[in-house]
């Protein structure tokens, strides 16, 4: 079986996710692979049209495509996927509008004309189902083999409170700017940004990592707790909770919103800690200052539970199972 991935770019955090770090397990599986970034130019994208009729299926990541250009594609595909971890169906929350028409249009035309739709989680599932009943969950998955995870034994100065993302997302820690700063009033932390940008939180000590791939996990694990502090709205909703599972391979504790999945993901108490609001997110991070026993204890669950669940080998067999299915059964039989 052959398979042609579609994705934005190589550097794009879903493309790497959800397409790149599978490809070795779904060859492991048999399952022939190549990937390209979907070309923006004419010439290119007719070559891509020829270049589909070779394989078994064609998979797109996350890219919204014009009416015209699903319509080529679906024409030329024996099997067409369509693959989403994010409210793309919206505007990223940073702008002040987040309804977006021709969002909408691109993604119902998308996801009526496809054989397939993979969604990241139940949320996005259950939007897609309106125009497409064709649809698996299957969730993002993080490295867990041959990773640094948090040392126990050890202690930091300070304690760290950690925090990974784009730039783009660097408004959602600002949320937790009045808390930070309570905090340091109190106790010895630092916040500690793992990005390509960073922020000022004026009377906090704030340490900026810029993100590099090759040296993520080790930053992650110098972490004592991790936050993905996020406003609710109809775009965060749709998010994977990729971040608490960065921190979840780490065997770092996370406090998460409780927005979207994030309590599916961690189960409050157990893994970590899940809040409704800025006095939640200080006393879940005053707790665990509190208490490096229950630091460890949420750690070292949550490390099993991404391995359980969330694991690349996990997750990667799932999705060489369904690409299996999807080329040898025809569309009806989902």
């Amino acid at each position: 079986m052959k398979v042609l991935f579609l994705i934005q770019d190589e550097q794009m955090p879903s493309s790497r996710v959800r397409v790149l770090n599978l490809l070795f397990e779904l060859r492991k599986e048999g399952i022939n692979t190549d990937f390209i970034k979907y070309p923006k130019k004419f010439f290119k994208k007719l070559s891509l049209i020829r270049m589909c009729k070779k394989y078994d299926i064609v998979y797109v990541q996350k890219k919204l495509l014009s009416p015209p250009d699903t319509t080529a594609l679906r024409r030329f595909s024996r099997r067409l996927i369509f693959d989403f971890d994010d409210a793309i169906y919206y505007r990223h929350d940073a702008q002040e509008v987040l309804e977006s028409k021709s969002r909408y249009l691109k993604f119902k035309y998308l996801v009526k004309n496809v054989d397939l739709v993979i969604a990241g989680n139940r949320i996005l599932s259950d939007y897609a189902s309106q125009f497409n009943k064709n649809i698996i969950v299957i969730p993002s998955a993080v490295e867990t083999r041959n990773i640094p995870e948090k040392d126990y034994e050890s202690s930091n100065d300070k304690i760290i409170i950690g925090w990974v993302g784009g730039g783009v997302n660097l408004i959602h820690i600002k949320l937790l700017s009045p808390v930070l700063q309570r905090l340091s009033r109190e106790y010895n932390i630092q916040l500690r940004i793992l990005s390509n940008n960073t922020i000022i939180v004026p009377s906090v000590e704030v340490k900026y990592i810029p993100w590099q791939l090759e040296t993520q996990e080790k930053e992650i694990a110098t972490f004592d707790i991790g936050v993905m502090p996020l406003p609710k709205n109809k775009h965060t909703e749709g998010k994977c909770g990729y971040k608490a599972l960065q921190y979840m391979a780490a065997a770092v504790p996370p406090i998460v919103s409780d927005v979207g999945i994030n309590r599916d993901i961690v189960e409050h108490g157990k893994e970590g800690l899940v809040v409704s609001s800025a006095d939640g997110f200080y006393n879940a991070i005053k707790t665990l200052i509190h208490d490096k026993n229950r630091r460890k204890e949420m750690g070292c669950n949550a490390r099993k539970k991404v391995e359980k669940f969330f694991s690349v080998e996990v997750v990667g067999k799932q999705l060489s199972d369904v690409l299996k299915m999807v080329a040898l059964e025809n569309s009806q039989c989902f």
